[in-house]
C-alpha cells in the first residue's frame, strides 16, 4: 500500500511532467488555436494538481520543505490568475456583473504569498544564505501581479486592455516554475541559486517577446 508521501509525490510529478510537456506546446503553438486551447487546458489541470501537491508535500512530517512550499503556493497563484482572466474577459464581455469572491480570494492569496516570500528571503539574506535571493525574486514578480489584480478589481484598468499580456505572462510564469523545478531536481551544480534565477531570466525575455508580438503595450481605459 502506497503511503500518502508516495501517492502526493506521484501527483507532483504527473502533473508537473503534464504541465512541462505541454504548457511548451502551448506557448509554441498558434494563440487562439484549437491545438492551442487543448494543451492550455491540460497545462493548466497538470499545473494545478502540481502545486497543490507540492504545498502538502512540503508540509508532511519529516518532509518539511519551506521552498517548496513557497514556490508551490507561487505557482498555484500564477496558473490560476492567469486561467481566470481568460474567463473574465469572456463573461464581462457579455455580462456586466461584479467580480465574484473567488476573483477576489485569488488576488488575496496572491499577495500573501508573495509578502511570505519577501519575508522568507530577508530571513535568509539576513543570515547569510544567498539562496534568499530565490525568494525574493518570486515575491516580488507574485506582489505586483497582485497589485495589478487590485486595481482590476477596483475597476482602475479595463479587462480588455489587460487579459492578453495578464495572461501570457502568468501562464508562462508558471511554465518558467515547471522548468525551474526539472532543473533543480535533475541537475546539479554551484551556486545552487542560479538554477532557480536562469529559467526566469531566459523566461523573463520570452515573456517580453511573445508581449510584444500577441499584446502591444495600450494605454489603459478605465472600465
Amino acid at each position: 500500500m502506497p503511503t500518502l508521501f508516495q501517492i502526493l509525490l506521484g501527483l507532483h510529478i504527473a502533473g508537473g511532467f503534464a504541465g512541462l510537456l505541454c504548457g511548451t506546446v502551448a506557448a509554441a503553438a498558434k494563440k487562439g488555436s484549437l491545438l492551442h486551447k487543448i494543451v492550455g487546458k491540460i497545462f493548466f489541470w497538470g499545473m494545478l494538481v502540481a502545486s497543490i501537491a507540492a504545498l502538502f508535500l512540503s508540509n508532511l512530517p519529516a518532509h518539511e520543505n519551506i521552498f517548496l512550499f513557497a514556490v508551490g503556493g507561487f505557482t498555484l497563484y500564477m496558473i490560476c490568475s492567469g486561467y481566470r482572466i481568460v474567463y473574465l474577459k469572456h463573461h464581462f464581455k457579455n455580462n456586466h456583473a461584479a467580480f465574484s469572491m473567488i476573483d477576489y480570494s485569488i488576488s488575496l492569496f496572491g499577495f500573501c504569498f508573495g509578502a511570505f516570500l519577501i519575508y522568507l528571503s530577508i530571513v535568509n539574506l539576513i543570515k547569510g544564505n544567498s539562496f534568499g535571493i530565490v525568494p525574493g525574486v518570486f515575491g516580488i514578480v507574485c506582489m505586483n501581479y497582485a497589485r495589478m489584480d487590485f486595481k482590476m478589481l477596483f475597476q482602475k484598468i479595463s479587462i480588455k486592455e489587460i487579459w492578453m499580456p495578464n495572461h501570457i505572462s502568468r501562464m508562462m510564469g508558471a511554465l518558467i516554475a515547471s522548468y525551474t523545478a526539472f532543473l533543480v531536481v535533475n541537475v546539479k551544480m554551484q551556486p545552487g541559486w542560479v538554477l532557480w534565477i536562469l529559467p526566469t531570466v531566459i523566461g523573463t525575455f520570452l515573456i517580453a517577446y511573445n508581449l510584444r508580438k500577441f499584446a502591444p503595450k495600450k494605454s489603459a481605459k478605465s472600465v
